[in-house]
């Protein structure tokens, strides 16, 4: 049966989702201030969704972050490793200040304890990390990275997880003591994880 449009979608909710809890962390996430964020009320998105922790589960399923990123940032980069920058750099444009993302951290604190939420954490990982190994193997293709192996596969599959682990490390790092801005200081660490490989100086951007 189809229904009236709605005035608000999925995808608008979601990221009013994302800016509350930026501002007060998963626990403080309530229907109210996620209505208030985006013009509905509390009930009509208690209808929606059926309860907070509903609404959490259909915001950690959405799957769209990860290759939305990459989709635009392989658009609008001249080359595979300005892609890789651009990309993370998307997926971390929500975070302005370390208490957005230590209240980041709280929500993977659920992912890690609720079974419904950790699948859809498990897959994100996974798509970022084969996205991220796509890039590489371009980065190889075109010349940016030498000395790693496209030819055994396993190259670019271990630079991939180094990358990863950087990317996570990045943002605790950065969130304990780091200076300046998140997307500058993920631009650095994933810097020094490639220098090893990089050809030539980066103009990637």
């Amino acid at each position: 049966m189809s229904g009236r449009p709605r005035s608000v979608s999925d995808d608008e909710v979601f990221a009013g989702v994302t800016r509350v809890i930026g501002r007060v962390g998963p626990t403080g996430l309530t229907f109210a201030a996620v209505g208030k964020e985006v013009g509905l009320s509390a009930p009509a998105l208690a209808q929606r969704f059926g309860s907070k922790h509903g609404l959490l589960v259909a915001y950690a399923g959405q799957g769209q972050v990860v290759p939305t990123s990459f989709d635009e940032a392989e658009r609008r980069a001249r080359t595979a490793i300005g892609a890789l920058h651009l990309a993370v750099e998307l997926l971390v444009a929500s975070v302005d200040s370390h208490e957005a993302l230590a209240n980041s951290i709280a929500f993977l604190h659920m992912d890690l304890t609720d079974p419904d939420l950790k699948a859809h954490a498990v897959a994100q990982s996974r798509e970022l990390r084969r996205r991220i190994q796509a890039l590489l193997d371009r980065a190889v293709e075109q010349g940016e990275l030498v000395g790693v192996d496209l030819e055994t596969g396993t190259g670019t599959g271990a630079l991939a997880t180094a990358v990863y682990t950087t990317y996570n490390g990045a943002m605790l790092t950065w969130a304990i003591d780091g200076a300046g801005s998140l997307t500058r200081w993920m631009r650095r660490s994933i810097d020094a994880t490639l220098a090893p490989h990089r050809a030539r100086p980066a103009t990637d951007s």
